[in-house]
């Protein structure tokens, strides 16, 4: 607890220590329930920025271990939870909308289509395309896109999000034409 006062204390050396001590078994803990090395320092992070941002507001009743360790967990948790809603939402769109899209008899539409998407697809901000394209078109995993670009995998998965989220959104009524009306 003496260590934990001096980091509310502003003292970054102190905080160094506290990572230094904890990282590596919340580090375990996290790998042990997310089976990704990537995703469980990502967690392990996380908690650590949450705690030296919030050092000032933050009140500890047990210990300090027990703290970090119940932050960690509950980070996995929400860790796990988000991967599924991405993946459940991926495939949904996969399962529901792309088969009406593929089975048009009518290849100059679809053509039209795909035209549209690269348009959209264009318009991302430039890392954001890069991200995308490199994701989609060049199937390289997220830790290999965090690696080229020397980002962390979150920044990249959260690149992915956001364009998903534009493309689904400006390509959405163009598809609902194609589909109802072609």
């Amino acid at each position: 607890m003496e260590l934990w006062g001096q980091v509310r204390q502003d003292d970054g050396a102190a905080f160094r220590q506290l990572f230094d001590r904890y990282w590596e078994r919340l580090y375990v803990y996290a790998l042990n329930r997310i089976k990704s090395e990537a995703d469980a320092q990502d967690v392990v992070q996380d908690v650590m920025v949450r705690v030296w941002t919030r050092r000032a507001s933050i009140t500890i009743e047990t210990t300090l271990a027990a703290y970090l360790h119940a932050a960690v967990q509950y980070e996995t948790i929400a860790q796990v939870a988000r991967a599924a809603k991405t993946a459940g939402r991926n495939s949904e769109l996969e399962q529901s909308i792309l088969p009406d899209i593929t089975a048009f008899s009518d290849p100059l539409r679809y053509k039209e289509l795909q035209a549209l998407a690269e348009q959209e697809i264009a318009r991302l901000p430039e890392k954001m395309r890069q991200v995308y394209r490199l994701r989609q078109e060049e199937h390289y995993s997220v830790k290999e896109i965090a690696g080229m670009l020397g980002v962390s995998e979150q920044t990249v998965r959260n690149q992915l999000n956001t364009s998903y989220q534009k493309l689904r959104k400006q390509l959405r009524e163009a598809i609902l034409s194609a589909i109802f009306l072609w």
